[in-house]
């Protein structure tokens, strides 16, 4: 069976400038329409805001399955990790499906003495029809210090393997760092490697000072067969990833 699978950090739906009280629902819409366009079967979201002050008290990953229905004609699911609290709501992780969907981790990566933003790790049994559950998970590593970065990677290693038994996966998500940073290559190496899928060139950060492929998707017992970056313009400052696998 192949499937398609992307990871996204949308920028809590704000727009590339991240304009904070100016929410407007027409870029969740066009997030929702890029998703379609893509094909995809699941995708991991990074930066999703919940019933807060600053996405105008909506469910945002709510509302993006609903918009992906009435798009598709499918039914898609949902589950969202929150990250922690922000304006009267949350601030998290999410995945989107169009298969059934269930909560297997909810991980904080939160560190002893930790003072910067804490980030959090979703991982989900996918229920595709008539094949083994394959895990899904997402995660978004802190935007200071390789070394927090690095001992997230870990974290997430540490749990996985610690599942038994642990199925075929896909991860997606925000490393904040390239190929060459010391986080993608924990997550790649060691006693639990992965390998990237997604395409070897293109860059998926886009600042006016800064322009780096950071989002990556990464796989273990799983095929990869094609891939590719989609730059959606000013829906975020960040590109949809995907690849497609054969599972």
């Amino acid at each position: 069976m192949k499937l398609r699978v992307g990871t996204w950090n949308i920028k809590g739906g704000r727009g590339a400038k991240g304009f904070p009280f100016l929410f407007s629902k027409r870029n969740l819409d066009r997030i929702a329409e890029e998703i379609c366009r893509a094909r995809l079967h699941v995708v991991l979201l990074q930066e999703v805001d919940v019933k807060n002050l600053r996405c105008g008290w909506i469910h945002i990953p709510c509302y993006l399955a609903d918009k992906l229905e009435d798009y598709t004609g499918e039914k898609w699911n949902y589950l969202f990790a929150r990250a922690f609290c922000l304006l009267g709501g949350s601030y998290g992780n999410a995945v989107l499906a169009v298969y059934p969907l269930e909560e297997v981790l909810n991980l904080s990566l939160k560190l002893p003495g930790q003072k910067i933003e804490e980030r959090v790790f979703l991982f989900a049994h996918l229920f595709p029809p008539g094949i083994c559950p394959l895990g899904i998970g997402c995660f978004h590593f802190s935007a200071k210090g390789e070394i927090q970065r690095v001992q997230e990677a870990k974290k997430i290693k540490a749990a996985l393997a610690g599942l038994s038994p642990l199925p075929p996966l896909i991860l997606g998500g925000d490393v904040n760092g390239r190929r060459s940073s010391a986080a993608y290559q924990e997550l790649i190496t060691g006693h639990f490697p992965m390998e990237e899928f997604g395409p070897a060139e293109g860059d998926s950060f886009t600042a006016p000072s800064y322009q780096a492929r950071i989002d990556f998707l990464f796989g273990k017992a799983v095929a990869p067969l094609t891939s590719g970056i989609i730059n959606a313009g000013e829906v975020s400052d960040h590109h949809l990833v995907w690849a497609e696998c054969e599972i």
